[in-house]
């Protein structure tokens, strides 16, 4: 059985293929810059260079970034399905539109094929409403205003990998850092989230490569009136301009940031490393305690010195043991996908 996994973003198209032989296995991944029928190309074209016929998959898993409160697991896509999708592009407007819009290309191309769909969301369906809820009027809970939560594929591939790569019982307070492009931070409490950094969009939380994270929203109100500026042009700033490269004033690469000698890259790393500690000092609190620390992602995974800055800041937590697991999405939405296609 061969599984296409597929994950659309903005400017690149990651992709894998896996194979069950039995169990499963990555037969290779791969990613195109570009977005939509154009990267879709060039992924048909490296398929063709393996002789695989997308038409002759077992199945093909997508990742969604957002599920809003209606999708809390994978689901088997059809029409109705896909209809509802759609209607939650408005929840993530920079992420959502290129997974739905790869997952209609692909169901156009392949339509006998099953496809599923697999939500960045759906690991913090588990937060109580008291993590979840804005201090907002409640008509705006309601109606779909809350804090949801991503990363969340991520998140489930290192609850289900730390115990196999430990040997032990995965602890019962576990503190999670997928530090990368895109960062946030996880409250695991026997093995649900029970409260992340992330809200209702991918920009609250951690600073990130080219997003603030947590901010005033009266610092938002402000600029706007101030610099008389149009949401679409706030969003760019939010979205492209902030975090490590707004800080430096050079590059949203952390790895360009640690080998500068510049003040202003010293100063963006150590902001990002500060803010990082205080707020798993949040989710600390939430956990009542923590047990372990893993650090995931690419900035997570291979950054030293941005891991030793944290645990510096979190120092006061005595002797916590701290892992290292490697992310791998890919292989969670192909479980996913095999769970309801056999």
């Amino acid at each position: 059985m061969t599984l296409l996994v597929v994950n659309a973003g903005s400017s690149t198209l990651k992709f894998a293929l896996l194979e069950e032989r039995p169990e499963l296995a990555l037969r290779f991944k791969d990613q195109v810059q570009g977005a939509g029928s154009q990267a879709l190309a060039a992924l048909f074209a490296r398929l063709a260079a393996e002789k695989i016929d997308v038409t002759g998959l077992a199945g093909i898993g997508h990742r969604i970034v957002h599920g809003g409160t209606e999708f809390s697991g994978p689901v088997l896509v059809d029409d109705n399905i896909e209809a509802k999708l759609n209607r939650l592009r408005p929840l993530a407007p920079l992420h959502q539109p290129y997974g739905l819009d790869a997952l209609r290309l692909l169901r156009e191309k392949a339509p006998s094929i099953p496809q599923v769909a697999c939500f960045d969301t759906a690991f913090h369906a588990t937060q109580p409403e008291i993590a979840a809820r804005f201090p907002l009027p409640a008509s705006y809970f309601e109606r779909g205003y809350r804090r949801y939560g991503f990363h969340g594929l991520n998140y489930e591939h290192v609850v289900s990998a730390l115990p196999a790569q430990t040997g032990a019982p995965l602890p019962r307070r576990l503190l999670i850092a997928h530090l990368g492009n895109g960062a946030s931070l996880c409250a695991v409490k026997d093995g649900r989230s029970v409260a992340t950094t992330m809200g209702y969009s991918t920009l609250d939380g951690l600073v990130m490569g080219t997003r603030p994270g947590a901010l005033d929203p009266g610092v938002v109100l402000a600029i706007m009136k101030d610099d008389r500026l149009t949401p679409e042009e706030m969003e760019e700033i939010l979205y492209r301009k902030s975090g490590l490269l707004g800080l430096s004033g050079l590059t949203s690469d952390m790895r360009s940031l640690l080998e500068s000698s510049a003040p202003q890259a010293r100063n963006a790393i150590e902001t990002y490393c500060y803010w990082a500690a205080r707020q798993a000092g949040s989710l600390i609190a939430a956990m009542g305690g923590v047990d372990a620390m893993v650090f995931t992602g690419g900035i997570g995974e291979n950054a030293e010195p941005v891991r030793r800055r944290i645990i510096h800041h979190l120092a006061w937590i005595n002797a916590l043991p701290v892992h290292i697991v490697l992310a791998n999405e890919e292989m969670v939405i192909a479980r996913h996908v095999t769970g309801l296609i056999t």
